[in-house]
């Protein structure tokens, strides 16, 4: 299914839900995620007869695993988009540590109905002068 949006328009949303999730705005951002939504990250808890998947990723944002995370601060490095798929790499640096992220979404009707993300430490040390970024 395609975005009732351009690419453009659904490059702006995913990058206005960076910006309220990197300051701290986890009601924000929830407010940006469709009824519908679907996360495939494996540590969010979702029982389908439950809640919606909107209310699960709610949860598990505003929950005790991801208050590293609520403390973070976000920024946006490389955005790619293709239609109703958006892709951004970011660098998230926590109290815990420093994260080289990929989150991609899945948009309709201006809202986000889908994701995935990959995660990655940032060593100390790093064993080639490019960088993470």
């Amino acid at each position: 299914m395609t975005s009732t949006l351009s690419t453009e328009e659904n490059r702006r949303l995913v990058l206005e839900a960076v910006s309220r999730f990197g300051a701290g705005d986890i009601a924000g951002f929830t407010e940006l995620l469709g009824e519908g939504f679907v996360s495939h990250n494996p540590r969010v808890a979702h029982d389908p007869s439950a809640q919606s998947g909107r209310e699960a990723f709610a949860d598990f944002l505003s929950g005790p695993g991801s208050a590293h995370l609520r403390d973070a601060t976000v920024a946006a490095k490389h955005l790619l988009a293709d239609g109703d798929l958006v892709a951004v790499h970011t660098h998230v640096a926590t109290p815990n540590g420093d994260l080289a992220t990929v989150d991609i979404f899945r948009v309709d009707g201006g809202m986000l109905i889908e994701h995935w993300d990959v995660v990655q430490p940032i060593p100390d040390e790093v064993l080639h002068p490019h960088g993470m970024f």
